[in-house]
């Protein structure tokens, strides 16, 4: 029976411990990409509730009106 090291093991290579420049750079530009990502996400969301509050109001304002009416009438 062939004995393995933890590195074995783990599969992974003993040799390159430390990411390469390339990797982290390549890491870095994911990171990059991802919090831009995720602030359109961020402002888009936001649009979108302004847009549903505003409805909403809408809404609720012309109920309100047909209330009114409707009690203005008795």
């Amino acid at each position: 029976m062939m004995k393995r090291n933890c590195a074995d093991a783990l599969g992974t290579n003993t040799r390159s411990v430390l990411p390469s420049q390339e990797r982290m750079e390549q890491n870095g530009a994911k990171v990059v990409r991802l919090r831009e990502a995720g602030c359109r996400y961020e402002a888009q969301l936001l649009q979108l509730e302004r847009q549903y509050d505003a409805k909403a109001r809408e809404l609720s304002e012309e109920f309100l009106s047909v209330v009114d009416k409707l009690n203005s009438e008795e």
